[in-house]
């Protein structure tokens, strides 16, 4: 695995490579094995399929999942009913080549086949599991289709390898209609990757809106706060001025009752000047009338 992981840097190590290169390890020298798996990455496809984008699993399943549709169309209308993926159960698989779930003796028959027919032999052998578990499967949900899955279905094909082989012999790959959905995935990746770029840009949109709109409302706030504090300074303006118009209306008021006082209070002048005029006319006449008499 290191020195593959060194020979492909662009691929590395990964672990479901792990479990193909010791089957390999367990049937020739090391040397040999390195070689197979090079041949198995560079010429099966399965070098796509470990590549970080892992692409080429994608395609397979998109692939095994039209077949699935077009072979045994109950099985894949249970599946959608219970939002079961292709990918929960057959991703191992096509990724291990069987290793991880199948006994030694079942995997290393189906690498046999595989090193001669290529990877439409892996799609055959998913067809006929799918077959043998089909009565099963339709009766679980997804729970327990995952479980059976897992254990009950490698020890039913475990039991009757013959059998397997058989089925998996029988099925029928269109080539031409392989290559048809090799070239929908194509185009559906090319959308959802154009869908992201375009996700990405709003996403980025949305954010600058988003600041923009935070820088707004803070704008808005400061000019409510302005606009409270003007109203407020207003009302107190307000306010004052009504308190000094009104003091100032007392004022006037006052002011007319002192100078109607004072006009009062001089008309009493002049006419207690009047009187003491009469009075003192009055007194000089008598005083001449006495001193006349005398």
């Amino acid at each position: 695995m290191k020195a593959y992981s060194l020979h492909d840097r662009e691929v590395g190590y990964c672990q479901g490579s792990g479990f193909i290169v010791g089957l390999l390890l367990m049937q020739m020298p090391e040397e040999d094995a390195f070689s197979v798996l090079v041949q198995i990455m560079q010429q099966y496809r399965m070098r796509d399929m470990f590549k970080p984008s892992m692409a080429e699993l994608g395609l397979c399943m998109y692939q095994l999942e039209s077949i699935v549709a077009e072979q045994i169309p109950e099985l894949h209308l249970h599946f959608q009913s219970q939002s079961f993926q292709t990918s929960m159960y057959a991703s191992s698989w096509f990724l291990t080549l069987y290793t991880t779930a199948l006994n030694l003796t079942l995997s290393c028959r189906i690498m046999d086949v595989f090193l001669s027919e290529g990877m439409e032999f892996i799609f055959k052998v998913a067809i006929a599991l799918l077959l043998i578990g089909k009565d099963t499967l339709l009766s679980l949900d997804m729970e327990a289709m995952l479980k059976y899955f897992q254990k009950e279905l490698p020890q039913k094909v475990e039991n009757d390898s013959d059998g397997l082989f058989n089925l998996a012999f029988q099925v029928k790959i269109n080539t031409k209609k392989m290559k048809k959905m090799e070239k929908e995935y194509a185009d559906l990746r090319k959308k959802e990757q154009e869908e992201m770029v375009e996700l990405r840009r709003l996403r980025n949109e949305n954010r600058l809106l988003k600041k923009r709109n935070e820088l707004l409302e803070a704008e808005s706030a400061e000019l409510a706060d302005r606009l409270v504090r003007g109203q407020v300074s207003r009302a107190e303006e307000e306010e004052t001025s009504y308190a000094i118009q009104s003091e100032l209306l007392a004022l006037r008021r006052v002011h007319l009752e002192v100078a109607h006082q004072l006009e009062t209070a001089n008309e009493e002048v002049r006419a207690l000047s009047l009187r003491l005029q009469e009075n003192v006319a009055d007194n000089s006449l008598e005083s001449n009338n006495s001193r006349q008499n005398s």
